[in-house]
């Protein structure tokens, strides 16, 4: 096993600032002959600490692993948050590291901490660090960016301003199941979409320009409404996702297909009559196109 240097987080949704910090482990990697790892938690340390505080998540531990695989990341390991992790000292935890999956070194990002000592100073890291053969480096802050802000941008329906602060679209994924089928009936078939991680953060309500990746990996423009269809369904009070997706007319229930979001269309709204609503829909999906033409 070759020696490694690693970092620690939640890495939740594999932001800009994520990168910035990974672009700096990796830089070391290179001019050490390492290999890199993050080290990272299927669930969020506040589910056991403080369950009611807990955020909801912008990325499922297996979109996380490939997000960080994507920008260089040779070692992904993902480890469970219980009361035994909540235990572990920094020294254990580095100890632990260094002895299991060989790391030499360990870069800090900005304003991170680790162990149930909590510790203050990057100094006290270092120094116990340095008792059980690990090196520890302090990361250069990648000022603006963060997984709050992110979720706020998302909740004020910027899902353009997320997508420049993650530096990459905003996806949820799920499986196709069968709905009420009522988008048939006035020429706009949709995808229901169930979110298999309830964890995962969904948008606000409203109408989205997006691109639908089907198969495998085959990318449609997408006009998708978070919401409960008031026109067509007055009695429906469940929020669903459906996604119109546009130039594609097979069978696809119980498959899964992902959705990013790629920008803000419009609330939802309750038309006086269906010709209404038809033309609204039209509207969006010719604004889709035009939106999603250079995310395909």
């Amino acid at each position: 096993m070759g020696r490694r240097i690693a970092t620690v987080g939640m890495f939740d949704g594999v932001h800009r600032g994520h990168r910035y910090l990974v672009e700096q482990m990796r830089s070391e990697a290179v001019t050490r002959g390492m290999k890199t790892e993050v080290v990272t938690f299927a669930t969020h340390p506040l589910a056991t600490i403080r369950p009611e505080c807990v955020p909801p998540m912008l990325s499922t531990p297996s979109e996380r692993v490939a997000l960080l695989a994507s920008i260089g990341v040779d070692h992904c390991r993902v480890l469970d948050f219980d009361a035994d992790m909540q235990r572990l000292t920094a020294r254990e935890f580095m100890a632990m590291l260094h002895e299991q999956d060989g790391v030499d070194v360990m870069i800090l990002g900005f304003n991170n901490r680790f162990g149930s000592d909590r510790l203050s100073y990057i100094a006290d890291y270092q120094r116990i660090g340095a008792e059980v053969g690990v090196e520890v480096l302090q990361a250069k802050e990648c000022p603006g960016v963060s997984s709050s802000v992110v979720r706020q941008q998302l909740a004020e329906h910027d899902v353009k301003g997320a997508a420049e602060s993650l530096g990459h679209y905003y996806s949820i994924s799920g499986t196709v199941v069968k709905g009420k089928q009522l988008g048939r009936t006035i020429g706009f078939p949709t995808a229901n979409v169930a979110v298999g991680d309830e964890s995962k953060l969904v948008p606000p309500i409203g109408a989205y320009a997006c691109v639908a990746v089907v198969g495998a990996g085959e990318r449609y423009p997408a006009m998708v409404n978070i919401g409960r269809c008031p026109t067509v369904d007055a009695n429906n009070n469940a929020t669903t996702i459906e996604a119109n997706i546009i130039g594609f007319d097979c069978d696809i229930y119980g498959r899964e297909i992902v959705i990013e979001f790629v920008d803000y269309l419009r609330g939802e709204q309750r038309f006086e009559s269906l010709d209404k609503l038809m033309a609204q829909l039209e509207l969006d999906r010719q604004r889709a196109l035009d939106i999603t033409v250079s995310a395909l």
